[in-house]
C-alpha cells in the first residue's frame, strides 16, 4: 500500500531550461557576454555535469559543480553565484512550475499521502530551490524537503531513499518516487526497494506500466490514478 510520494524537482515540477535562461540573462548582465551564447553553453555543460556527478567528481557538490560550469562558460565562479542569487527575484521565476505540477500536488496531498521533495543539487544549494518552490506556490504542499547538499547523500544512491523513507516514517515499499531521470529517479528508487513513476512529457502515451512497481506518464495529471494501481 502506498503511503508516501516523493517528487524530484527540476524537470519534474519546475522547468530547468527556463530557469537556466534566467540565470544566463543575469550572467550576461554581469559579464557583457551574449545571453544566448551563455544559455547554450549552460545546457551543453549540464549534460557533462550530470555524468561527472554520477562519477563522484563533485565532492563539494555546490562549489565543485560551480567551478565546473564556470570553467566551461568562461566566467568567474563569483559571477555565476551572483547571477543565481539575482535570478531568484526575477519575475519569470514565479512561473517556472509546469502547468500540471500544482494540480497533481494538491490531489496527492489531499488524498492523504505523505508528500516530500527529493532533489540533487548543482551550483546552487537546496535552500535556494526551496525558495523557488515557494515563489511558484508549491512549497506548501510538502511535509518534507530533502536536498543532497544538506544530507550528504544524492540520488540514485539507496542511502538517500532509505533516509527519505525513515524521515517520512514509512517503509521503502510504501514509497513512490516521481521524477524525470531514468537513472536518478526511476532506477534509483526501484533498486532501493521503492516504487517509481517516470515523467516524460514527450511520451506518446498517457501512461504505461514499466513493471510491477513502475510507471511512465506523460503528465503529472495521470499520477493520482497511477498511485491507485501501484499497490
Amino acid at each position: 500500500m502506498v503511503e508516501a510520494v516523493s517528487f524530484d524537482i527540476w524537470g519534474t515540477l519546475l522547468d530547468l531550461g527556463r530557469y537556466y535562461a534566467v540565470v544566463a540573462r543575469r550572467l550576461s548582465e554581469l559579464t557583457g557576454r551574449p545571453a544566448g551564447e551563455l544559455y547554450r553553453l549552460v545546457l551543453e555543460t549540464y549534460g557533462e555535469a550530470l555524468r561527472a556527478r554520477l562519477e563522484g567528481s563533485f565532492r563539494r557538490v555546490v562549489l565543485d559543480s560551480a567551478e565546473f560550469f564556470a570553467a566551461r562558460l568562461g566566467v568567474q565562479v563569483e559571477d555565476l553565484f551572483t547571477a543565481v542569487v539575482a535570478s531568484v527575484e526575477d519575475p519569470e521565476v514565479g512561473g517556472l512550475a509546469y502547468p500540471d505540477a500544482a494540480e497533481a500536488l494538491e490531489v496527492v496531498r489531499s488524498s492523504g499521502y505523505r508528500v516530500a521533495a527529493l532533489g540533487n543539487v548543482m551550483f546552487w544549494p537546496g535552500m535556494l530551490t526551496r525558495y523557488v518552490l515557494y515563489r511558484c506556490g508549491l512549497l506548501r504542499y510538502f511535509h518534507l524537503t530533502v536536498f543532497s547538499d544538506e544530507v550528504g547523500l544524492s540520488k540514485p544512491s539507496r542511502e538517500i531513499f532509505d533516509y527519505l523513507a525513515q524521515r517520512l516514517g514509512v517503509g521503502l515499499g510504501a514509497l513512490v518516487h516521481v521524477g524525470d531521470s531514468v537513472e536518478n529517479d526511476l532506477a534509483g528508487a526501484v533498486v532501493a526497494g521503492a516504487k517509481a513513476v517516470l515523467v516524460n512529457r514527450e511520451a506518446p502515451v498517457p501512461k504505461l506500466r514499466l513493471g510491477r512497481g513502475a510507471y511512465l506518464v506523460n503528465s503529472l495529471r495521470h499520477l493520482p490514478e497511477v498511485l491507485k494501481e501501484l499497490v
